[in-house]
């Protein structure tokens, strides 16, 4: 009898206050961060999920997957898009890919294709890679918030661009309605004959699969002010045939993407988009990804 009792008090208890799991999930109106379990990488440590939702956002409204560089400043980028959710009503969402779970250029740039990013890495199983984080933490976010019918755009900024493109080259079917990677320093080329990471060469790719990347609606954004060879871009002779600035290397995957769609009957969904005036800045280039959502994702 006592049993049954304390079951009876356990649901009424659940019942009085059914919001309270709900909003322990929700994130609420401004800043926020929470912890995601996650497996892939060189450690198990959760991934911190840094997001920002404006005031007048609601479920069915836009959602966007902002990817920092190389700096792994998650909280830094969700400032710089702060002004620019409440303008539109978006919700961001940061992760931060640490340098202690995602180190080097291998984890995060290249999502852990090959264990090195010379041209000369070894293959890695497809359950390593880490390109499928990208759509385990937009169905998260969208289970959080009720969100399943709102639309996705990922945007990525330098190395978070480098992250994004490969994303879309090699993410399979991916949850993503919007892609948009900014002045990224180099690229995976859509070309066989060139090995990975500048290239195809060696990592498993049918043309249909190829096919699927050339038909998502993908949006390379370039400063045509980011023309500078520094410590930060790669200089190897693999990534200066792509071009000798983040600029030229940026072109150099648009046209050659169009170039293979044609070769091989496929629909091209790229355009690229050149922003006047900007160099490597991450918030400017932040700002005109923002006007192509409107475009894009509000109209």
């Amino acid at each position: 009898m006592k049993k049954t009792i304390s079951i009876l008090f356990a649901l009424l208890i659940i019942l009085a206050i059914p919001s309270l799991a709900t909003e322990a999930r929700e994130m609420p109106v401004g800043e926020s961060v929470y912890d995601m379990e996650e497996s892939t990488g060189a450690t198990n440590a959760p991934i911190s999920i840094y997001c920002y939702r404006a005031a007048s956002w609601t479920a069915g409204r836009p959602i966007v997957f902002v990817f920092h560089g190389m700096n792994r400043n998650a909280d830094d980028y969700r400032a710089g898009w702060e002004s620019l959710a409440e303008k539109d009503g978006l919700f961001i969402v940061c992760p931060e890919f640490t340098e202690e779970k995602y180190p080097g250029s291998r984890y995060y740039n290249t999502g852990n294709i090959m264990d090195k990013t010379n041209g000369k890495g070894h293959l890695q199983p497809k359950d390593k890679w880490v390109f499928p984080v990208i759509d385990k933490i937009i169905r998260d976010v969208k289970a959080r918030m009720g969100a399943e019918n709102s639309s996705v755009a990922v945007f990525g900024h330098s190395a978070g661009a480098q992250m994004v493109h490969r994303y879309a080259l090699f993410g399979g079917a991916t949850e993503a309605d919007l892609i948009m990677p900014a002045n990224a320093g180099w690229y995976t080329m859509p070309n066989a004959n060139v090995r990975f990471p500048y290239g195809l060469g060696g990592v498993p790719m049918s043309e249909s699969d190829l096919a699927m990347a050339f038909a998502k609606p993908m949006v390379i954004l370039l400063g045509d002010a980011d023309t500078k060879r520094n410590e930060n871009l790669r200089q190897t002779p693999e990534a200066d045939a792509q071009g000798f600035t983040r600029f030229e290397r940026g072109q150099h995957f648009f046209y050659q993407g169009s170039s293979e769609a044609a070769r091989i009957g496929a629909t091209f969904n790229w355009q690229l988009v050149t922003v006047p005036g900007v160099g490597h800045n991450g918030d400017a280039m932040a700002k005109a990804a923002a006007q192509i959502i409107e475009q894009v994702l509000l109209k």
